[in-house]
């Protein structure tokens, strides 16, 4: 009977136990246009009740402001445009499944934005970032196989490009 009662009991603690939240940590390396560079430090990514977490460990960025972005592409390779070489190209543009943002007369960062947009980072004068920002649009596993792209400016940075600019460091998200 204590055996019964047991597995009962069991089968019910498992039922209301809360999947545990995914998490990984990505690599993340300078990158230019010749390539992938040296290692800068890591993001750690994990989801969380309110949204996915996303911790930056990262050292050597320009002091200040720094677009951050989830890519398509799990490829932080070099590729060509309009005849030269650029930085991050194979990383493909931002994550962005249901096309928000995308068509006739709508340009990004007026308001709509895709999926895979992060909050910016801020390196400190010392070229450290380390704190963390929430996105409630995407979750771990929707990101998985994926880049992350570290961009030169903030996004809304005056008088630098919209969007932040030149990519400065990427990542793979590990599937």
């Amino acid at each position: 009977m204590r055996q019964i009662i047991a597995s009962g009991l069991t089968a019910i603690l498992i039922g209301v136990t809360p999947a545990l939240a995914s998490e990984v940590t990505v690599s993340v390396n300078k990158i230019s246009a010749d390539g992938v560079g040296t290692l800068i430090g890591t993001i750690a990514l994990k989801d969380s009740h309110h949204g996915m977490m996303v911790t930056p460990n990262l050292t050597g960025l320009p002091p200040g402001a720094h677009a951050f972005h989830i890519h398509e592409n799990p490829n932080c390779g070099s590729g060509m445009k309009s005849g030269k070489k650029v930085a991050g190209l194979m990383a493909g543009g931002h994550y962005n499944p249901t096309k928000v943002g995308q068509g006739k007369g709508i340009k990004h960062g007026h308001g709509i934005t895709p999926l895979g947009d992060l909050p910016d980072i801020t390196a400190g004068a010392n070229g450290t970032a380390t704190k963390g920002v929430m996105t409630d649009k995407v979750k771990v596993d929707q990101i998985r196989g994926r880049a992350v792209m570290v961009h030169r400016y903030g996004t809304n940075e005056a008088g630098k490009p919209k969007g932040g600019g030149a990519r400065f460091a990427c990542g793979v998200i590990p599937k």
